[in-house]
């Protein structure tokens, strides 16, 4: 049924190639700044919620556990008392800052980013003093209107019952705030996680003026397309509705982990729902890896799966790795099926996730405070549940959707450009990015005895699902279905861009003669084009043309000032002036 997610259980993983070493070392480089003298831990990141069932949500949280050393799956984590280093040993704020080259303070006022959660934090507005004292963020708070804490119905009280999602509440208000410390925040606890509850949220948080909306959750969609009504929910054009794509793979295979005896039956075989609407901005998860000074040394897509990642390790649960893959009944938007390499793909006309991305791998993960639940404080936790907000509050950053209707559109006219950084390496399929010579075909040959079914996009798949396209869930140059059009480089990716347009012809004529001007134009979105012209020729009057040239007749003598406004196939404008003087 719509929004099935299998029960965990136990299982196997096959991991291998990287090497014990070079595994440990990637861990390592997680830590921005390790020093001498620095304490160690040995940490296995553990999911936050649990599996959803039929119809309902699961947040894509995960946090850092500590373990035994011995413990299957295990990872080294320094932990490092430095400026550049989390309470728990994670990312801080300022690290989000440095990493992706804006300020938290410069911009956002006026912004209001809205996070739909389900249950209550009680706690969330005493550990977000807590959080924002340990950084010298600026103060937010219920008195000080800054955080205002809702039911799903957008009324204070009564606020729902302890649902036991502390932990991804205080994950999103807080890197919220982190990336955007001049945004207000509305903080949606609706009853509970059925799809049914977050899409009143979401329409709620809309009614209450929020300029972005993040969202950290889904479900993988298997059983048919998405009902219209939950749909209409993540349809609000002008607004920014960001949606994390999972933490279990290409088509959610990880699933697959929990039950190998089961075969493809396990897997659903799906990306998850709400990340696959074509009218959300769709975020995946990377693996940031930081330099000596806190800056972002490089990116690649996170994947904790499959043979390419570590030697073989016998785990109990999946390990996580950023979702997506081609949406079963969702159609893609123009701009997304018109990339360069969209037919690398095999997603024919639907959609795929991701759009954008940003940190997720909780081995690199965010450090958050949080007292309830049996909070024990500081932690370090990541999943795509980090990257949404991340991405939502930086677009606030930038201004918010800038009158773009379905503001993705403002990301692909960045695409190629140095305002995104472009991941190239890893995959979220079963094989990381790694082809047929490394890691055999895992679609149709026997793992643990069975086929395990559309587990990566390197090989074709059987039965409904797409065939063979490695851009779908294997990183490369430009776009592709991992990290979408990449991960910021600044707000540049965030801005509001169009088609230009230059205007040439006379620049003096006599009145009572006609001219002619023309236009040429360009246009940064995919396969964008302008097919509208008005001229308003300084006199008063205007005219219309879907081609580029125009004459016009002056009647009266003097200095004209031609305005050209040019529409796209978007619906984007650009503008341009021409003086011109009638004798």
């Amino acid at each position: 049924m719509f929004g099935d997610v299998p029960q965990i259980g136990s299982g196997r993983v096959l991991r291998r190639s990287l090497g014990i070493g070079a595994a440990l070392s990637i861990a390592l480089l997680a830590m921005p700044a390790a020093a001498a003298g620095g304490s160690a831990r040995y940490v296995l990141a553990v999911p936050v919620c649990k599996a959803a069932t039929p119809g309902h949500a699961m947040c894509f949280a995960e946090r850092l556990k500590t373990v035994p050393a011995r413990t299957p799956g295990a990872r080294l984590q320094r932990r490092e008392a430095t400026p550049t280093t989390g309470p728990a040993g994670g990312l801080t704020p300022g690290d989000l800052a440095s990493a992706y080259h804006f300020s938290s303070t410069a911009t956002g006022s006026g912004q209001k980013v809205a996070i739909i959660d389900w249950g209550n934090d009680a706690t969330i507005a005493a550990d977000l003093d807590t959080f924002d004292s340990q950084y010298g963020l600026a103060s937010c708070t219920v008195a000080n209107g800054c955080l205002s804490v809702l039911n799903q119905t957008g009324q204070k009280s009564p606020l729902p019952s302890d649902q036991g999602a502390a932990d991804e509440i205080s994950l999103d208000v807080e890197a919220v705030h982190s990336v955007c410390q001049l945004c207000k925040i509305d903080l949606i606890e609706v009853n509970s996680n059925a799809f049914s509850s977050t899409a009143a949220g979401v329409d709620e948080a809309v009614a209450l003026g929020a300029t972005e909306v993040s969202n950290s959750y889904g479900g993988a969609d298997t059983s048919g397309p998405p009902p219209a009504a939950l749909s209409a929910a993540y349809n609000h054009p002008g607004i920014v509705i960001t949606v994390s794509t999972g933490d279990d793979g290409y088509y959610t295979f990880d699933k697959w982990i929990d039950t190998p005896a089961k075969g493809p039956a396990a897997n659903p075989g799906a990306p998850n729902f709400p990340a696959e609407l074509s009218t959300v901005v769709s975020v995946g998860g990377t693996s940031l890896y930081l330099n000596q000074t806190g800056g972002r040394q490089f990116e690649t897509v996170w994947n904790e799966n499959g043979p390419d990642d570590a030697d073989e390790q016998i785990v109990g649960s999946p390990m996580g790795a950023t979702g997506g893959g081609c949406s079963l009944f969702v159609n893609a938007q123009a701009w997304q099926t018109h990339v360069p390499d969209w037919s690398q793909t095999a997603c024919g006309s639907k959609r795929l996730g991701a759009d954008v991305a940003a940190v997720g791998d909780p081995y690199t993960g965010f450090d958050t405070y949080n007292k309830s639940d049996g909070g024990k404080g500081w932690s370090t936790i990541g999943g795509t549940s980090l990257a949404a907000p991340v991405i939502a509050a930086m677009y606030a950053l930038a201004g918010g959707a800038h009158g773009v209707s379905y503001p993705s559109l403002t990301l692909y006219g960045h695409l190629g450009t140095s305002a995104v950084y472009d991941v190239t390496t890893g995959g979220n399929g079963f094989c990381g990015g790694e082809g047929a010579a490394q890691c055999g075909d895992p679609n149709v040959l026997p793992y643990h005895t069975v086929a395990l079914g559309a587990v990566d996009c390197d090989f074709p798949a059987k039965g409904a699902t797409p065939s063979t396209g490695n851009v779908a869930c294997d990183a490369g140059p430009g776009y592709d279905g991992p990290s979408g059009v990449g991960t910021p480089n600044g707000l540049g990716v965030f801005a509001e861009t169009g088609p230009t347009a230059a205007i040439a012809g006379p620049k003096s004529a006599q009145h009572g003669v006609s001219g002619t001007w023309t236009a040429t134009t360009k246009d940064p979105f995919p396969a964008g084009a302008v097919g509208s012209y008005k001229w308003s020729w300084g006199d008063g009057t205007t005219s219309a043309t879907t081609t580029g040239s125009d004459a016009h007749v002056y009647a009266l003598a003097g200095p004209y000032s031609v305005t050209l406004t040019v529409t796209d196939q978007y619906g984007m404008k650009g503008t341009a002036t021409y003086k011109v003087n009638i004798t």
